[in-house]
């Protein structure tokens, strides 16, 4: 059985350009509403899912042609582990607008999976992920969640 741990980030607000700091285990993200300018949605806390964790500063940054790119930090206190994760898009009343899909697909069945290996507990890790979404969706989006497991 999979148990699945959860965090948001949230959208600041219409034409903010600056992080706001998020309540523990939270994200929040500046961007703009219109379709000139990327959503960025930053992880101010550390994030924890079973032995592994992400640090500080991970970030989703979603653009209007609807591509997503992301950057972070992950470690684990087991070897040959992995961080699994899936990221739903939300609006303003956190009704899920859809996931994001992983442009680098390694599970056929599961498009919305991001996957990152962590062989060696001793080492910290660089994970750059890339994804799509609907682009119509856009100015809809106004924070993320993030479904993990470890």
């Amino acid at each position: 059985m999979i148990r699945r741990m959860v965090s948001t980030a949230t959208v600041a607000g219409a034409l903010a350009i600056g992080l706001i700091s998020p309540a523990p285990a939270s994200a929040t993200a500046a961007g703009s509403a219109g379709a000139l300018y990327p959503k960025v949605f930053t992880w101010n806390n550390g994030l924890r899912a079973g032995d592994c964790t992400m640090f500080q500063g991970a970030k989703w940054t979603l653009y209007p042609n609807g591509t997503a790119t992301f950057d972070a930090t992950v470690t684990s206190g087991d070897n040959n582990d992995a961080w699994l994760m899936w990221v739903n898009i939300q609006d303003e009343n956190k009704a899920v607008l859809g996931r994001l899909v992983n442009n680098n697909i390694q599970d056929p069945a599961d498009r919305s999976k991001f996957v990152m290996n962590l062989p060696d507990r001793t080492q910290r890790y660089r994970w750059f992920a890339s994804g799509w979404f609907n682009p119509a969706k856009f100015n809809l989006i106004k924070s993320l969640r993030m479904d993990k497991h470890c």
